[in-house]
């Protein structure tokens, strides 16, 4: 019984411990990052349903930051961060596409460049 005593506060002090789930900061930073990231090629406008999804989920983690749910937290904003870089992707894929459709149209003989 004695050595029950001596086991019990141990064994709650290691549960206790295991419990604790660090806070997502970093997850929420690199999610911040790659919205702001999606904004400067301008993927609000190219590429709305990833942006938009990306934006949700952030908003999403954040909420669930400060309620302290930090496993939730953490995966809405990996999936933020992960909508965000597909938007990026897709809108500089479409902005190649446009230029180079452009650079397909030029007629023949003219060229765009005045130091040939």
């Amino acid at each position: 019984m004695k050595m029950f005593f001596q086991l019990v506060p141990g064994f709650l002090i290691i549960l206790g411990l295991a419990s604790c789930h660090p806070r997502p900061v970093e997850d929420l930073a690199l999610a911040d990052v790659a919205i702001k990231a999606a904004q400067k090629v301008k993927a609000d406008s190219l590429a709305p349903d990833f942006f938009r999804k990306a934006e949700n989920f952030y908003l999403r983690a954040k909420k669930d930051f400060a309620e302290g749910y930090y496993d939730s937290s953490k995966k809405f904003a990996s999936q933020a961060r992960m909508m965000a870089e597909k938007a990026e992707y897709r809108a500089l894929q479409r902005q190649t596409n446009s230029k180079t459709k452009v650079l397909d149209e030029e007629p023949q003989g003219t060229s765009s460049d005045p130091f040939k």
